[in-house]
């Protein structure tokens, strides 16, 4: 068994596993990466939204228009009883929305830019191993590779994680096939009675139709497929019979109960094998590789900076949980708008009731303030640069996730200002920012609960 050393060995070659070991040999980094190259997959209608060219360009990486399928000239939407029809090309200067992408052309460019990067790219099935893997490739000898972290970006099959996951109380089942286009264009997105479907045109002029629907009832695929297919309207969309098999995958969402441990070798998650989104989302490719980049800073800083290695993997796990949390109960919303068939089971496990609006107050001219019952000043690791470094923060209670900054400025000191200080006009007078950045943080606080109007007469007043 021969034996390979690095810094870093990360397991999958997806977005999230290949941009990790690219930034992470770009910070100086020896870099193993272990990949097992996908068989000849159908294509999806995957997209992926506006934000994924500005977060690449920060780390100055740019997506190449060939990852890019053509737009398409309408959306469609038939949800909860209403039926939009949505220009999916923006007018100038409104922004790009969502992309349709090659996913095959988007691993293929990350993964040549991680090999670009001086990745050591290793093909073979990888199986965790004493401070390290063992990888296995068929008909060749085993080799054993030893790194001082790891990472699992193996997407669902979670190489090196699955058996951490917390799933939701059902399954989800995607069947998806292709079609000969139609004469219309566009994408749809459309509810039925036991689940919804969602179809896009893909590679080789073909269409894409996706069913999602509970994985109880996904066991006869063609037949459920075709009664899925039966009721919604894919009229001019598709032509004639199935070009390819029905094919199933599950796509549940979940979520690790801990994406990052530090005994021993650390262990990090990143992507899919962290935290995979509902499919409703559309956003599972620049998830993964958001997660993917910040995986890399997260680690970085946990082997260059020992004495903040413990911050940087919090940082990692509070910030994969809360995205999740997030999406979570977003998508919950959406669900529960299907009123019509909130009595099946697929929409009632799914649908989560959203609460009314909070009432969010606006910032007076002045008056006193105080800090909410629960809200606080917390210690935790923030992104800054190409590091997580320990920093101040507020805390509040039911809030997934800390603050940090507004308008540039610390939220950590400002609450702290106005403890002592009580006052707004006081307040904004004598912190030591640009009076317009205060108000705008100031009231920010307030609009989302972290401070509160204190009672008349307290001290602290001009």
């Amino acid at each position: 068994m021969s034996l390979l050393v690095a810094d870093v060995a990360v397991v999958g070659g997806g977005p999230a596993g290949s941009l990790a070991a690219r930034q992470l040999a770009a910070f100086g980094f020896d870099v193993v990466l272990v990949h097992q190259p996908r068989r000849q997959r159908q294509h999806l209608g995957e997209s992926l939204s506006a934000s994924a060219p500005r977060l690449l360009a920060s780390y100055g990486l740019e997506l190449p228009q060939s990852v890019y399928e053509p737009r398409p000239s309408h959306h469609f939407v038939r949800w909860g009883g209403r039926e939009d029809r949505i220009a999916a090309q923006p007018a100038a200067g409104e922004g790009e929305g969502q992309r349709l992408i090659r996913r095959d052309r988007l691993d293929d460019w990350a993964l040549a830019g991680a090999r670009s990067a001086g990745v050591r790219i290793v093909e073979g099935s990888a199986t965790p191993a004493a401070d390290g893997l063992v990888v296995r490739k068929q008909n060749q000898d085993e080799r054993r590779v030893a790194a001082r972290a790891l990472v699992d970006a193996s997407g669902r099959s979670g190489v090196l994680t699955r058996q951490d996951r917390d799933r939701p109380g059902f399954r989800t089942t995607a069947l998806t096939a292709h079609f000969a286009p139609g004469e219309r264009e566009g994408t749809l997105i459309e509810s039925f009675p036991d689940g919804w479907v969602w179809s896009a045109p893909v590679v080789g002029g073909r269409r894409d139709v996706t069913v999602m629907l509970d994985a109880a009832d996904a066991g006869r695929q063609g037949e459920r497929f075709r009664e899925a297919v039966r009721q919604v309207d894919l009229a001019g969309l598709v032509a004639g019979d199935l070009l390819t098999p029905v094919r199933a995958a599950d796509v549940t969402p979940y979520r690790l109960r801990s994406t990052a441990t530090a005994e021993g070798c650390p262990l990090v998650a990143a992507g899919d094998a962290a935290s995979a989104l509902d499919p409703l989302s559309g956003l599972g490719t620049m998830k993964a590789m958001d997660s993917g980049l910040t995986t890399a800073i997260v680690l970085r800083t946990a082997l260059a900076r020992p004495r903040d290695a413990e911050i940087a993997l919090a940082f990692h796990a509070a910030k994969e949980r809360g995205l999740a949390l997030e999406a979570e109960e977003r998508l919950g919303g959406f669900y529960a708008e299907e009123a019509r068939f909130a009595g099946r089971a697929f929409w009632r496990r799914r649908s989560r009731k959203r609460p009314p609006a909070p009432h969010r107050p606006r910032l007076p001219e002045d008056g006193l303030l105080m800090p909410a019952a629960g809200a606080r000043v917390e210690t935790r690791g923030v992104l800054q640069g190409d590091w997580i470094v320990p920093a101040d923060v507020v805390i509040l209670p039911g809030r997934l996730r800390p603050a940090h900054k507004v308008a540039g400025i610390a939220l950590a000191e400002l609450f702290r200002a106005v403890g002592a200080r009580g006052g707004i006009r006081r307040t904004l007078r004598e912190f030591p920012s640009p009076q317009p950045a205060v108000r705008t943080a100031l009231a920010w606080l307030v609009a989302e609960g972290f401070l509160i109007a204190g009672a008349s007469g307290a001290a602290g007043a001009d």
